[in-house]
């Protein structure tokens, strides 16, 4: 046996390798589980986080992500205007003859000079066809949100025809109006009559959540002032042409094609009339005439910045005889490009407010008196219905249009004059 004696010198004939150097690892010891442990087979999906609710269409406190605007318009709706605008304007199929112009618009809107920004008609057409078509889109969803969240708001039910015994039509004033808000009021007028039967152009369609058979009972018509300092008259007129002609059909259309072929808007839907008017230098006399004296809706789509810009004092004025002039229940609603979000990150990160220098500061020290972030003392002449200073509207998918349509990123601002 002293053969099979290993002996202090001895070696392995092969020598055990060191476990740090092995390629055989030991089992990792498992980390404390960060879920409870349950069934994950095939099928398996994770259930998502609820998330705190947030009312619809406003964005949360401190939230500098815009909130996606809710569609309300069908999209065979929307179509149909673009057509209606493409045929009015048929300047927008030469993208090479209108895009000097629009850099001439650019510039002179950049530098202030509104006057000669829209002087020519072939300006008005060419930003008609650039930035109106999609501004309309968004304003008009915008206001079917509105009827839709404020249906017992006097205007709303004036404009729905809730109060039968009214002997007056619906009014609505558009300081700064022009292409931009016949498109808008058209479209909502057009989605109204469809929702009620009277008008069948568009096929396929359903009444919707968003206004019911019990709201769409609309027969009366809109009464529409556009005021502007610009000359959009001849636009508007060439627009106002189309919406009322029927659209030119093929020579093989069908029977059934050719009595459903119908035009935009009936001659009694939508009563328009323009004025051009300074509204920085109106009179106290001449708005209370273009307000009128019945609850009306007074809108501000992407004209309060300009005239911000203008003159902040003149601006202020015209709202504060509007605060005057406006009969009780009246709504104004304001739309403008939404206020840029770098001053709002840079005071956010330094605990800073932001400098009082956009709308939403304006309309709170203008309109709901309002010196810094608390609210004012006492019951304002205005209530604040809707506030939200970045949404985004998307323009869906699917629309033709010879020019580019750009999501609008906008804010947005409803009152009611108590």
């Amino acid at each position: 046996m002293s053969k099979y004696i290993r002996h202090e010198k001895s070696q392995r004939k092969h020598p055990v390798a060191s476990s740090a150097a092995s390629l055989i690892k030991p089992p990792l010891v498992p980390i404390a589980p960060k879920e409870r442990p349950g069934w994950k087979g095939p099928g398996f999906v994770k259930k998502t986080q609820k998330q705190p609710a947030v009312k619809v269409g406003l964005s949360k406190p401190g939230n500098l992500a815009p909130v996606i605007q809710q569609q309300y318009l069908p999209l065979q709706l929307q179509q149909l205007l673009l057509n209606v605008l493409r045929t009015a304007f048929p300047v927008c199929q030469d993208y090479e003859t209108i895009k000097p112009i629009l850099q001439e618009i650019r510039l002179a809107i950049h530098d202030g000079n509104f006057e000669k920004a829209f002087s020519r008609p072939d300006q008005s057409e060419a930003y008609a066809v650039r930035w109106s078509s999609v501004r309309a889109l968004c304003c008009a969803t915008v206001i079917l949100e509105i009827l839709q969240g404020f249906s017992k708001e006097t205007w709303v039910n004036d404009f729905l025809d809730h109060a039968h015994d009214s002997e007056t039509s619906p009014r609505a004033t558009c300081l700064g109006g022009g292409v931009t808000e016949l498109l808008t009021f058209a479209m909502v007028v057009r989605h109204i009559r469809h929702l009620t039967g009277l008008h069948s152009q568009v096929d396929g369609q359903h009444v919707t959540d968003d206004v019911s058979h019990n709201q769409a009972s609309y027969t009366r018509g809109l009464d529409l002032y556009l005021v502007d300092r610009a000359n959009w008259a001849p636009a508007v007129s060439s627009l106002e042409k189309e919406l009322l002609a029927r659209p030119v059909l093929s020579k093989y259309a069908s029977q059934s094609a050719i009595l459903k072929n119908t035009s935009f808007t009936a001659s009694d839907d939508l009563r328009v009339s323009f004025q051009q008017c300074d509204i920085l230098e109106i009179s106290q006399k001449d708005l209370a005439a273009i307000i009128g004296q019945v609850p009306t809706l007074t809108t501000l789509f992407f004209t309060l910045g300009d005239l911000c810009t203008t003159s902040t004092a003149k601006a202020a004025a015209l709202l504060l005889m509007l605060t005057l002039e406006a009969p009780r229940d009246s709504l104004l609603l304001v739309v403008d490009s939404a206020e840029s979000t770098h001053d709002l990150v840079a005071a956010n990160e330094a605990g800073k407010k932001p400098k009082r220098h956009g709308i939403s500061n304006f309309l709170d020290l203008v309109l709901m008196q309002k010196l810094d972030s608390e609210a004012a003392d006492g019951e304002t002449v205005w209530e604040e219905l809707i506030r939200d200073r970045n949404r985004l509207f998307r323009v869906a998918d699917g629309l033709g249009f010879p020019l580019s349509l750009d999501h609008v990123n906008f804010q947005l601002h409803l009152f009611k004059k108590r």
